[in-house]
């Protein structure tokens, strides 16, 4: 996890290659009562958990926004993983 050179979000990528079925993700995302989804495409996903926003991409980066610190961002980014960890394939 990397603060984004505007340091306006975090960005998080997976060590490995990750490839996300989004329909899948949004099924998972829709399920829980931790996530509100505001915008849906095939490519990414544009999620609020709180106040965080974050988005989703099909490749596994995230970039979380409207999140304090790193501490924070590392929270937001783990409950997503958690909740999306089904639909991952490598």
């Amino acid at each position: 996890m990397k603060l984004c050179s505007d340091k306006a979000a975090f960005e998080v990528r997976t060590q490995g290659k990750v490839f996300l079925n989004m329909e899948r993700v949004r099924q998972f995302l829709e399920v829980s009562t931790n996530f509100e989804i505001i915008v849906y495409t095939p490519h990414m996903i544009i999620l609020r958990s709180g106040r965080a926003e974050t988005t989703l991409s099909k490749d596994g980066r995230m970039l979380i926004k409207r999140v304090a610190n790193q501490a924070e961002a590392t929270q937001v980014a783990k409950q997503i993983l958690h909740t999306v960890m089904p639909t991952i394939k490598q």
